[in-house]
């Protein structure tokens, strides 16, 4: 079989078949052989641009990074120690402040710390020595803070107490006590009595007022206390105010120290208008005398 190509001249060209089968051959060999050749040519220069893995590194740079290392923890151990160191100090300016608010010296308020020795060193040698200082700051701090807190604690509670106790006058200023706490000749009998409270003799419809702030646990009418209200100021300790002629607040409520709580009446058993004051810790009756600002 025979190809025929068309000439540029317009002549044609008659080519055998097994010619242009074999030129095909020849290029197809000559490219497989490019490829092998760009192959051998890329593994040399690797070979040649390879460098063997070896440990080049220098002992005296080590040596330097590690100590330069160690530095700087040491270093962060010690801006530890001095932090605490002051805020250590804080802590005792608190306690010192406590201590002269209450007049207490300030050794009663710190915390026993226990034993204490070892042996006198220039400073610190090393992080073990600076991370053990840390420690032991760490832990009187936070021995030292719960001493503070504690005392905080007790003088928070003890000043909401004191907001709470019966220290006012709880009927105005022109009213006058008319019985005292203690044994007496009953009004009604002539009978040696004793009496639980102290009565204040006032003008009818004359405000009464709160002791102290705490809680309303009764408001209403109780046999010979006529109208009555009691205030629970916390610890047991509570108050009564008898005799009212009305009744403003009620059970439940939660009242302040000064507090116009009812007027001054003569209901229950009473012979005139008063205020019937007691003043009782968990039921047992106190001297109300005691609790006046002014010791009527």
């Amino acid at each position: 079989m025979q190809l025929i190509v068309l000439r540029p001249d317009g002549l044609c060209a008659r080519l055998p078949l097994w010619a242009m089968a074999a030129s095909g051959g020849v290029l197809v060999l000559l490219m497989a052989a490019a490829v092998v050749a760009a192959y051998l040519v890329g593994q040399s220069q690797r070979e040649v641009v390879r460098i063997p893995v070896t440990n080049t590194l220098d002992p005296v740079a080590v040596e330097t990074v590690e100590r330069e290392a160690a530095r700087e923890g040491l270093n962060h151990l010690v801006e530890r120690v001095v932090a605490l160191e002051r805020q250590l100090s804080r802590v005792d300016l608190r306690i010192r402040s406590v201590g002269d608010s209450l007049g207490l010296d300030v050794a009663d308020l710190a915390p026993e710390t226990g034993g204490q020795g070892g042996p006198l060193l220039e400073g610190p040698d090393s992080p073990l020595e600076v991370h053990d200082r840390l420690l032991a700051l760490e832990h009187l701090l936070s021995r030292h803070s719960a001493a503070v807190d504690l005392v905080g604690s007790e003088l928070r509670l003890d000043a909401s107490r004191e907001a709470l106790s019966p220290r006012l006058r709880p009927v105005e200023d022109d009213a006058w006590i008319s019985s005292a706490f203690g044994y007496r000749e009953d009004p009604f009998t002539g009978n040696r009595r004793f009496h639980s409270g102290m009565d204040f003799a006032g003008r009818p419809g004359s405000e009464i007022r709160a002791a102290g702030g705490g809680l309303v646990v009764f408001a209403g009418r109780r046999s010979s206390f006529g109208n009555l209200v009691e205030i629970a100021h916390g610890g047991g300790l509570n108050t009564r105010y008898a005799h009212n002629a009305e009744i403003l607040v009620e059970a439940g409520e939660r009242v302040e120290a000064g507090q116009v709580i009812a007027t001054m009446g003569r209901t229950g058993r009473a012979t005139d208008t008063h205020l019937h004051y007691e003043v009782v810790d968990a039921g047992k009756a106190l001297n109300p005398y005691n609790f006046l600002p002014d010791r009527d």
